[in-house]
């Protein structure tokens, strides 16, 4: 974010992972991490979240961010209730285009810090040409046509509260520069499109939810709702989702 020309020293360090999600999901216990360069194939290990940080932003751009990182807080705080609660709660709205942003910003940081890989080997962390990151974590508006959550499990899917959120670069045709990202939140699994995508050679996008208005939780008799507001005038669907507790691991 140098480019805009106001960054204040010093660099600080970033959590690639916010700090707030990181101890929503390890519930105060272990908090483990798979998937990084130096890590083999299928390999975790334990670490305490201040470990889990890379210097890519000064303090000031840290400081303006962080907003998203509260909206990930209340994201993840409220599915991981809907998820566990035994009472129903009041529903919780939060900003659709802050949570893409989060997943963005996440994106970025992975990629600056060289913390994209399969197994031990780098994946390239160069972004689509056409795609402004900088813009795009500044100004929701400036996202093109057709970008932004696509929620991609079909229904009548099951999912498992596995209590993880994972992330998984998606690559373009050259399989080199980066258009997005796939993601599952404690089992519920989305995609991120950064990079305009041509509708008709992506039939697919045809088939998933795109940018859903809320997800609604139904855990035995108890029913919770998270609603996400969009300033983009179209219609959204809700994502509905049974949860059966005793498939929990």
């Amino acid at each position: 974010m140098r480019m805009l020309g106001n960054c204040e020293a010093p660099i600080s360090r970033e959590h690639i992972i916010s700090e707030s999600v990181i101890e929503i999901l390890s519930s105060g216990g272990e908090f483990t991490v798979g998937g990084l360069p130096w890590l083999q194939a299928g390999e975790t290990k334990a670490l305490a979240p201040g470990n889990l940080t890379a210097k890519c932003l000064c303090r000031g751009h840290n400081s303006a961010i962080h907003p998203l990182d509260d909206c990930a807080k209340l994201f993840f705080s409220a599915l991981k209730g809907c998820l566990e609660r035994s009472e129903a709660e009041q529903p919780v709205l939060l900003s659709g285009h802050d949570l893409e942003r989060w997943l963005l910003k996440t994106l970025k940081a992975m990629a600056a810090s060289g913390n994209l890989a399969s197994g031990r080997v780098k994946l390239p962390d160069l972004f689509q040409r056409d795609v402004d990151v900088v813009k795009m974590i500044e100004d929701p508006s400036t996202w093109p046509q057709a970008t932004g959550l696509y929620f991609v499990m079909h229904p009548g899917s099951r999912f498992i509260n596995n209590k993880r959120i994972q992330i998984q670069p998606w690559y373009g045709d050259s399989k080199q520069e980066i258009v997005g990202l796939w993601t599952s939140f404690l089992g519920l699994e989305f995609v991120l499109m950064i990079a305009a995508p041509v509708v008709s050679k992506s039939p697919i996008l045809r088939e998933w939810l795109y940018r859903p208005g809320r997800i609604r939780v139904n855990t035995g008799s108890t029913r919770n709702l998270i609603e996400l507001s969009w300033a983009d005038n179209r219609k959204h669907l809700s994502i509905n989702a049974s949860f059966d507790r005793s498939l929990v691991r």
